[in-house]
This record gives structure tokens, sequence and C-alpha cells, in this order.
């Protein structure tokens, strides 16, 4: 058996899985999020630990951890974490929410230009541990002073497990410090921000040991000591692992507050978006383009809160969506409720809803806001497939899966097929196939990923697909779109 660890943001999450990908156990902790002043958000790594050790400790009350051979590691990505030499943490975790470097990206941005960052860490502007990096040098320059190091959620926690501070590409690259063509930190980009490579976790492949668990980590996690534990991988690269999405022309679309979609390449190319983050997958030979709606469930929640329909089940609401036709009789909606609004779009874009009659009732607008967040979802497609990267099937995981409606929808404005993942903890999984990985060399990780990857509920598209065809150019002519001549 393995355990798969994800160190979520506001949740820490483990399972058990078999070999076939059962899960025989699970359990989650939460873990505080604090807001300092009006942009800052940190965490604390004590309480994220503490949150591991509580959720491994479930884990292991409820299966027999005796035969667990491994420890894998997904975690939430860009959130940083200064330490002293021997490990103790300098300050607290700045989390990936923090909006304190914001200032500091824009700078940098506007010196060195989109192209710069395309070219050197597969993003077009700069972000994430970038401007916080820059802001901690202005504000505590002796923080990042050796012997510190500069590292993250993720790697901090496997050097608790096994002793050392270890992750992969796709952890250093959603920081936007991993060069892709490089392979390593960008040293371009280190220079900028005077960090040395070795002031960085160790980088390894996602499938490398990056030590055995330690007997003090094993007693407090209630696991046998000695372990092989992973380095920490993006959840999202993780999520890919545990829904199958690990062929060239899968798409991952992750159906949570956020609509994120990853898609997996055979080629390396630059991102196809300035949003986008390109990266070396954790399957080897394969690339990774990610891009977040922002907008997403979020938008679904909205929507059913305003109607009073808040505390109906899934199935009550499919029941809704069905009682209104395609096309919502003429309702439209764009789903940037989002501060960001959505990508390509005029700065401030907000949210919309056309088209009411009196004779639409709450059906109507439901079915508008998903065919809605559906057209969006197409139009970040489209970006795909338009620079050459293929778009064969999307895999669906993320609380949307419970619906029969949205995944059909989706599946004809797509034109694609919609695989929905029947698991709910698939980064977890993700986790687990990585722990496996660790003891079956030479396997791969799409092989492993495909063996125990859980079942799906395929929807193919309908017939109703010449109608969101149509729709679509409407939605998209209608948008305030920019030109961002940005890779010039």
């Amino acid at each position: 058996m393995f355990l798969g660890l994800d160190l979520g943001t506001t949740n820490v999450k483990a399972l058990v899985s078999e070999a076939s990908g059962k899960v025989v156990s699970r359990a989650s902790a939460p873990v505080k999020v604090s807001h300092v002043g009006r942009d800052g958000v940190e965490q604390d790594i004590e309480d994220i630990w503490s949150a591991a050790r509580q959720a491994m400790r479930e884990v292991a009350a409820r299966a027999d951890t005796s035969k667990v051979q491994s420890v894998g590691i997904s975690s939430q990505g860009g959130a940083m974490q200064v330490v002293a030499a021997d490990g103790t943490p300098m300050g607290r975790v700045i989390s990936w929410m923090d909006g304190r470097g914001r200032p500091y990206d824009e700078k940098i941005s506007a010196r060195l230009g989109g192209a710069w960052f395309g070219q050197h860490v597969g993003h077009g502007c700069s972000g994430i541990a970038v401007g916080q990096i820059l802001r901690m040098r202005q504000e505590q320059p002796e923080l990042l002073r050796r012997p510190n190091r500069t590292g993250f959620v993720g790697d901090a926690i496997v050097a608790r497990l096994c002793g050392r501070a270890a992750h992969d590409a796709t952890s250093l690259s959603i920081a936007l410090l991993y060069n892709p063509s490089l392979r390593k930190a960008d040293p371009d980009l280190l220079r900028e921000l005077e960090i040395a490579e070795d002031q960085l976790p160790d980088l390894l492949r996602a499938d490398e040991c990056a030590g055995a668990l330690r007997g003090d980590a094993a007693e407090a996690a209630s696991l046998p000591a000695g372990l092989p534990v992973s380095p920490a991988v993006h959840d999202q690269y993780a999520a890919a692992l545990g829904c199958g999405a690990v062929g060239a022309g899968d798409v991952m679309f992750g159906a949570g507050t956020a609509w994120v979609l990853l898609a997996a390449t055979d080629r390396l190319a630059a991102p196809v978006v300035p949003e986008a983050f390109v990266c070396t997958h954790v399957v080897e030979g394969l690339y990774g383009q990610m891009l977040s709606m922002v907008n997403g469930g979020s938008s679904f929640a909205w929507a059913t809160k305003m109607l009073g329909l808040d505390g109906k089940s899934a199935g009550e609401v499919d029941a809704l969506l069905e009682r209104a036709p395609a096309g919502a009789e003429g309702i439209r909606f764009w789903p940037l409720l989002a501060p960001g609004g959505g990508a390509g779009l005029g700065p401030g874009t907000a949210g919309r809803l056309s088209g009411l009659r009196l004779s639409h009732g709450p059906p109507h607008i439901l079915r508008a806001v998903v065919e809605g967040l559906a057209l969006e979802l197409v139009r970040y497609l489209r970006w795909l497939s338009d620079a050459g990267v293929r778009v064969e099937r999307l895999v669906m995981c993320g609380g949307a899966t419970a619906s029969r409606m949205t995944p059909q929808i989706v599946a004809d404005a797509a034109r694609v097929p919609v695989a929905c993942c029947k698991e709910a903890d698939t980064s977890a999984l993700g986790a687990a196939i990585l722990a496996r990985a660790l003891v079956e060399r030479g396997r791969g990780l799409a092989a492993l990923s495909r063996e125990t990857a859980p079942a799906v509920r395929t929807c193919e598209p309908g017939p109703n697909s010449p109608l969101y065809r149509d729709m679509l150019e409407e939605y998209v002519a209608s948008l305030p779109l920019t030109e961002r001549e940005w890779r010039s």
C-alpha cells in the first residue's frame, strides 16, 4: 500500500491506496489562513505540519500501515517559507494568495517585459514568489542572506519527514523560478533576485526518492520508519496523475472554486497566453500548459445562493437545469465575477446577465450560468488549440463532476469527450501514485497512473453542439478583448 499526502491551502488530506488504486483509508485536517492588513495572507508551517501529522495518524488508525511501502507528497504551489540552515522557520509562510508582492511584480515585469518572462520562466509576467522575494529584499534583507534558504510549504514538510528539503520542477515552476528549457532554476532571474541556486530546495525528478522517513516523523505519523519519501509536487500535476490525464492531448479540468486547465503536450512551447504556466510535466517526455479561469464553481455558487437554492442537492439542481432548454431561451451570462475577470479581457471586466424576460425562472438562469462557464472554458481551450496544443479529451475532476448536466454541457460546448473522474481526492491519490513510483522503479508515472486511475463516466458531445458553437462566437464577439503584443 502507498500513502499520499496533499498539503492544501485550507486542508491537508491523506489517503492510503492499494496498487490497484483502491482507497482503503482517507482523512483530512484543517489549516488556518491568516489575513494580514489589506493584502497579506499568511500561514504557520507548524500548523501545516500539525495538520499533516493528524491526517496521517487518522489514516493509520483506519488501515494496516505496516503494509505501507512509501510516502508521496502533493502541495499547494508558491507558498513561500524562508528557513535557517537547520530548517528553523524564519517567519511565517507567505501564501500564494498574498498580494503584497504585486507592486514589485509590476515593476520588474515593466522593466524586463513579458517576452523575457515567457522565455525564462514559462509565464508572461512576474508573480508568486518573485515579487515576494523582491519585497522581502527591501523590507527584511537579512532574512534572505546565507545561510538562510528560500523554500516552499511542500519541501518544508518533506524536510520534516525525511531530513531533506526537496521538490520537483512543477513546484519550482509555479513559484516562477524554473526555466523549462534549462530544466533548472533560471540563473538570470536568480541574479535579479540575488538568490543563489543552492539557497533553494533540492530539485529532483518527481519519481526520485528525497530520503527515508525519519524515526521521529514516523512516530508522529504512526508509520514505519525508513519509508521512501517523494519530493513535493505541485497539486495540479499530482491531480493529473490521480485522474489519469497523462497523455499528450489530455487536458485535466479541475472544476472547483476556480476552473483550472492543465494540458499535457509532447512539445515545449511558449505560454499560449501570458497567464499560462509552462513546465516540464511529472511524466517524462511531456510538458504542461496550465491555465486558471479564476472563475468557476464560485460563479455557480453565487447563482444558487442568489436564487435561494444553495441548500439543494446536486440531483435537485440537475433537475432544475434539465427544465431549461439549451440556450436558456435567450439568457446569456458572462461568468466573470472574480476580481481578475478573465484572461485577455479589458481591466475591470465584470460579469453580466442579459436577455431576461418575465417568462424566465430559476432553471433558465442556472442553465445560462453553466453555459456561460462552459463557453468561457472553451475560449481558454481555443488558445491551446490555436497554439498547436492537442485537445482530444477533457478529464474532469472536482465538485462539478457530481452533476449530470454540467459535464454534458461542457462536452457539447467543447465538442470533445469529457471523462468525469469519480475520485474526489485526486491530488492525494496522485501523491500515492508518486509513492508507488519510488518502489516500482522503471515503470514510469504514466503507466502507474493509468493502472491506478479511478473509474470515469464519459460524456460525449451531443446534439446541442452546433447551438453552442454559434453561442461561442456570439459570446467571444461580445467581450471587451484586448490585443497584447506580449511576445514581441
